[in-house]
Formats: structure tokens, sequence, C-alpha cells
């Protein structure tokens, strides 16, 4: 079957709620697939109606500083290896760009975390234009590392 990618919507919220059952607890499944129909934009990767991806961003701060901060980036294991990511990156970059050019706002800087033991999410962001920035520490596991990259737009 063909990927697809789109920004979520409300009629894609059955759908994250399969996708984020890993969560296993109920309530936080709700409270992330609010989040990502709601409050920010999620771009989906789908397979036929099965969302295999999503990277969730959102403009921090104030909206002329043009900064994005790129989140919740995810493939299904099952789909890792066969390019979505990089997909799911290149549709999240460009719907960026779309939306502060809609706002007629320069966007300047998209950022992430990444953990630096996740060599083929580095590989990926920097396959996209992202560079290292720094080493942030243990911010989200006492055991790994986070890295920051940004891509300047």
């Amino acid at each position: 079957m063909e990927l697809s990618l789109a920004l979520a919507t409300e009629a894609d919220r059955d759908d994250l709620a399969v996708y984020f059952k890993h969560y296993a607890v109920e309530e936080i499944v709700r409270h992330r697939v609010c989040c990502y129909t709601s409050h920010n934009f999620t771009v989906v990767a789908k397979i036929g109606t099965l969302v295999v991806g999503t990277i969730q961003w959102y403009v921090k701060e104030n909206p002329t500083a043009g900064l994005v901060e790129f989140e919740e980036v995810y493939v299904k294991e099952e789909c890792r290896g066969k390019g979505i990511g990089f997909r799911l990156t290149e549709f999240a970059i460009w719907s960026v760009r779309d939306y502060f050019n809609r706002i007629q706002i320069r966007p300047r800087k998209i950022y992430l975390f990444v953990g630096q033991q996740n060599v083929a999410a580095r590989s990926l962001y920097e396959k996209a234009g992202f560079a290292f920035v720094s080493e942030a520490g243990n911010l989200f596991s006492e055991t790994e590392i986070e890295l920051l990259y940004s891509l300047s737009l």
C-alpha cells in the first residue's frame, strides 16, 4: 500500500488512540490524542488507514521568533528502515514553512532532541539538514544523554 502524509485532524482521533496504545495507560493515551489533535500540529504517516508514524511540532513562545520544536517523532518498529521517518520529517519541515508563510512570518529554526545512542534517528535528521548543536544531558532518562539538533530555515 501507498504511504500518505498529512496534518492530523479530529477525524484521526480513533486511529491515533490505536497508535498510542504503547503508552499502556488509557488516560495517558486520551491526553496524548487530545494534544495531538487540538493543541499542536501533528503530521501523520498512514498506510491505508493505519497510522505508522507521527511528528508533533509546535511554535515556541512568540511566533515572530520563527522557532519550532519537533517532538514525539515516532515510526512503528515494524515500519522502520523504509524511509517513512525521512518522508515524515520532510513533510513536517514543509508544513512548518507553509504555516509561517500563511501567517506572514519568516521561520528561522526547527530544533529537536534525540538520544545520543539513537544513531538511526540522528542519521535521518542529519540527512534532512539538521545539525548537532550540543549535548543536553539526561533530560528524559537517567541512562541516556540527549543531543540538541537544529535546522536553519
